[in-house]
């Protein structure tokens, strides 16, 4: 199985074989400015709305940001790194190299970082002082762990949307000034006649789980296509 979404070579984070290892800057995202979506977790989509369009991808239907129209292109990083600012940067993202190591349902994962990852900057960040980890390293394990649960949390949502029937699969076609057609593919998102017809006591028990919430900023997020659309120079913001 290939390594996730940004990671070469992932291994247990240890003195021994990191101690002199750095990292990037906290601030410099150039690993991701060249891709298009990244997935999210159910606690981040009330601030994810606000800046992406929230679709679901996959059999499995993961919850996912879209970042731009081109499969190479990230329209919210900049050539320097720099993520737009003002804008959500997801938890997958903000934890990149870092990643937990083990099976989802293991009671104990052990904290692991991309091999690739290291760098050379002046600014870089070291996980190691005196064979003692740094607050990098703390901090890595908190938004993991954090991330972790989340993760667990958001299957069980992915899940009920599969039992529900709620979903249906959609396209985005973009035509450019110059006659270029962007064909963004296929994702899914939610039936809105088929939410208000859902049962009085499955909107409550929705709405109980934090479910109800979650499904309503998927809906409008949907919106931010155009903000996409918009931080193309050459989109004429047609869709189809």
């Amino acid at each position: 199985m290939p390594p996730p979404l940004f990671y070469h070579d992932p291994r247990p984070v240890t003195a021994e074989s990191h101690g002199d290892f750095k990292i990037r800057q906290a601030e410099d995202f150039t690993f991701a400015n060249s891709t298009n979506a990244v997935p999210i977790t159910l606690p981040e989509f009330v601030l994810a709305a606000r800046h992406y369009p929230i679709v679901f991808v996959g059999e499995e239907l993961v919850p996912t940001v879209a970042l731009g129209l081109r499969n190479d292109q990230n329209v919210f990083v900049d050539d320097q790194g720099n993520w737009e600012r003002f804008c959500y940067i997801p938890a997958y993202v903000r934890r990149y190299p870092f990643i937990l190591l083990g099976k989802q349902d293991d009671e104990r994962l052990q904290l692991g970082i991309d091999h690739a990852s290291n760098s050379s900057s002046a600014e870089a960040r070291a996980l190691f002082a005196d064979e003692k980890e740094t607050q990098v390293v703390n901090d890595a394990l908190d938004l993991c762990q954090q991330f972790h649960g989340a993760y667990g949390a958001t299957s069980e949502f992915s899940q009920m949307l599969k039992d529900s029937d709620l979903v249906e699969e959609r396209s985005l076609e973009v035509d450019l000034h110059d006659g270029e057609k962007l064909d963004i593919g296929a994702f899914a998102s939610i039936n809105e006649q088929k939410l208000r017809d859902v049962s009085d006591k499955t909107f409550l028990e929705w709405r109980q789980k934090g479910w109800l919430a979650a499904m309503y900023f998927h809906i409008g997020s949907l919106n931010n296509w155009e903000m996409i659309m918009g931080r193309l120079p050459e989109a004429q913001g047609k869709t189809a």
